[in-house]
């Protein structure tokens, strides 16, 4: 039975405030990614300063060890902190893992804000306002995906599009940081399974980040074309941020 409401209505925008904070991110982030492509690594020469210093303090605490132990052990330590995959983690892993956490929780978070204020507004319009609160319980995968059909019955979000792929991963790596659990292993056997956060390169993290920024505005964008005689808007443009080429 329909719950009408007469007259326009009027609906909150505090979800803007997560769409200001993750455009935000967007200069930063492309910075730091200029940066990560013009690393040039250090030559193990420039190391011999922190070799010799090295070496001194490891022949005063162990004096009854050779030199040449002293000499190959320092020598495997600095050949190690000199590749170039630790060099580049040494500069760059906690910056970009900063940013990979703030953008990971806000695209979610502008993702679910965005789900619940189109399915808000298209049950009042449809007079089904009373469902919300029903419906905005399901996980935002679901909602994204079946969610406007209770209102618009033909809308579509087909699970195998690059934007469905883009929201499933993202609601995983959110998962595994919001709800982080530890895997714990005794010997062979393994305790607890842990929150499995896979660990990808710098390069496919870079890659699911650009599309973890356009998300939430590629869904908006796909849904609203959906229903363009709807008075739905939500998250009116995505600038600073580029579309993902995968979307």
């Amino acid at each position: 039975m329909s719950n009408s409401i007469a007259g326009p209505f009027r609906a909150s925008a505090d979800y803007m405030h997560i769409d200001v904070a993750l455009k935000s991110l967007w200069q930063p982030f492309n910075d730091l990614v200029a940066e990560m492509d013009k690393f040039v690594p250090r030559s193990l020469a420039d190391y011999d300063t922190v070799r010799r210093a090295q070496f001194d303090q490891y022949r005063r605490l162990n004096p009854h060890h050779s030199d040449e132990f002293i000499t190959k052990f320092v020598d495997e330590q600095i050949s190690f902190a000199a590749s170039i995959k630790i060099q580049f983690s040494d500069q760059f892993s906690s910056r970009f893992m900063a940013q990979y956490v703030m953008v990971t929780i806000l695209s979610h978070a502008l993702c679910e804000a965005a789900i619940n204020a189109i399915l808000a507004m298209g049950l009042a319009q449809a007079g089904s306002h009373d469902f919300f609160s029903i419906i905005e319980k399901a996980d935002v995968k679901e909602k994204w995906r079946v969610g406007p059909k209770s209102f618009f019955p033909s809308y579509e979000l087909n699970p195998n599009t690059a934007i469905f792929e883009t929201l499933n991963h993202l609601i995983k790596r959110r998962n595994a940081l919001v709800h982080n659990k530890i895997s714990l292993r005794v010997g062979d056997k393994e305790l607890l399974e842990g929150s499995r956060f896979d660990s990808l390169t710098f390069q496919e993290n870079v890659r699911w980040m650009r599309r973890f920024f356009s998300l939430p505005y590629d869904l908006v964008s796909q849904a609203s074309m959906q229903w363009k005689d709807l008075a739905i808007v939500v998250l009116h443009e995505s600038s600073p941020i580029a579309k993902a080429d995968a979307h």
